[in-house]
């Protein structure tokens, strides 16, 4: 194997693998990426066993060969390389020279063989999404995803895809976020999966720019091609919660307030919030939504925020970080907020009318 490549596109392709690759493995090759050099192209893979991603770019293959290497340690050597051709040898025992200009590096790599296979996509064409409309449903619910690997089944994404669009879901048991964005698709109606998290946040950093995202669903795996890119991940077996009724609540108390006012005012109150709960208070009176956060060791906060509102006052709590991280997704200048009592949920969507994306947060005792 030889080749010659430019080192910003070596960097930009290992830069996209680096979240799928094991950092601390009981399988050395699950550390690496393996790089193959063929027909005028560098290909570099990544995998964990679940989760696996193909990518590449073009290069002047002069002897074509694969081999692994350790993903961190070249991605670290490819950014600090000068701006010019890196060359890539494979020499004797699995080892490798990487070359540009004046520098010099030499690597032990693992054969081949040693790397595990990856799924391929079938030969039919698989559902073709607007990538743009993908990463705004993986902003929009990716969060609200459980980290608990216990409960495996809350442990990703529901993706529903039907002929007038395409929605996420996706709860830890204590909120749940679902956006649905109506566009036109072929040949995926009733298509309903469990993506893990780990898939999901990947599929999102792939849509950095907005391309066509190609979905096939296989008999155990799913795979996202976004232009030469392949992400293929397992699909979590399991039953997702009914979430149907959850996004269609309301409150009878609504109200209409700013969201980058309200935003700064959580993350200015939670400040002194109690470390263990996160919680703050909002207290809901005419004109205005009043919110406070205190803790025994550090002291209290409040702050009031003008809203539009005209009824009974209702006070109620939320976790901290829960509010946060759906204002800094919402992507909407206003917000609306519903609100029954201090023991039932809260809904949090955006004001424009029309776009379906809601929030749904359950309340904490204060």
């Amino acid at each position: 194997m030889e080749i010659s490549v430019r080192k910003n596109d070596l960097v930009r392709e290992l830069h996209l693998v680096q979240g799928i690759v094991e950092r601390k493995s009981s399988i050395p090759v699950l550390s690496n990426v393996l790089a193959e050099a063929r027909a005028g192209e560098l290909r570099i893979s990544a995998t964990d066993l679940d989760v696996s991603i193909r990518c590449g770019c073009e290069a002047e293959v002069k002897v074509e060969g694969a081999i692994t290497l350790a993903a961190k340690k070249l991605y670290e050597i490819a950014r600090v390389l000068p701006d010019a051709d890196v060359r890539i040898r494979l020499l004797p025992d699995s080892w490798v020279a990487v070359e540009c200009e004046r520098s010099s590096f030499k690597m032990a790599g693992l054969p081949r063989e040693d790397f595990p296979s990856l799924p391929e996509t079938k030969g039919k064409k698989g559902i073709e999404l607007p990538g743009d409309v993908v990463k705004a449903l993986v902003t929009r619910t990716a969060f609200a995803i459980t980290a608990e690997d216990a409960r495996y089944y809350l442990a990703g994404a529901l993706l529903l895809i039907d002929k007038d669009g395409v929605a996420m879901v996706a709860t830890d048991g204590h909120r749940l976020a679902y956006a649905r964005s109506r566009v036109a698709v072929k040949g995926g109606d009733g298509t309903r999966v469990l993506v893990p998290r780990k898939a999901i946040l990947e599929l999102g950093r792939l849509l950095e720019e907005s391309e066509t995202v190609v979905f096939q669903q296989m008999e155990n795996h799913l795979t996202f091609s976004v232009g030469r890119r392949v992400l293929a991940s397992k699909m979590i077996e399991g039953q997702f919660p009914a979430f149907e009724k959850v996004v269609t609540a309301s409150g009878d108390k609504k109200i209409s307030v700013g969201r980058e006012a309200l935003a700064l005012a959580v993350r200015r109150v939670s400040l002194l919030s109690s470390e263990r709960s996160r919680a703050v208070r909002l207290a809901l009176a005419k004109g205005q939504i009043e919110l406070s956060a205190s803790s025994p060791d550090l002291g209290e906060a409040r702050e009031g925020v003008a809203v539009e509102y005209d009824g009974e006052p209702v006070e109620i709590g939320f976790n901290a970080q829960y509010l946060q991280d759906f204002l800094a997704a919402v992507g909407s200048e206003r917000v609306t907020v519903e609100l029954k009592d201090a023991e039932s949920q809260g809904i949090f969507a955006p004001a424009e009318a029309g776009d379906e994306y809601r929030y749904v947060v359950m309340p904490m005792r204060l």
